[in-house]
């Protein structure tokens, strides 16, 4: 029985000792990406085609479409 206790104790303390190691290691950082917002006063239809011209670019889409009282905005990464 004492066997028993002494192995549970110690499997409690390594799984303690573990998480307190894990706690001060970081995620490594990614590569900072290119930005960019395409931008357009007036109608949504006049967005889409600097969107697509992005898009053969490279560039990939970052959230969805923003409007506001001035137009349209899409982030865009690389």
């Amino acid at each position: 029985m004492k066997n028993s206790v002494t192995q549970f104790a110690l499997v409690i303390i390594a799984f303690v000792g573990l998480n307190l190691l894990m706690s001060y290691s970081r995620p490594v950082a990614e590569e900072s990406k290119q930005y960019t917002i395409v931008f357009v006063a007036g109608k949504y239809d006049a967005l889409i085609p600097l969107v697509n011209q992005k898009l053969a670019e490279g560039w990939r889409l970052q959230g969805g479409v923003t409007v506001s009282g001035q137009g349209h905005y899409q982030a865009m990464v690389k």
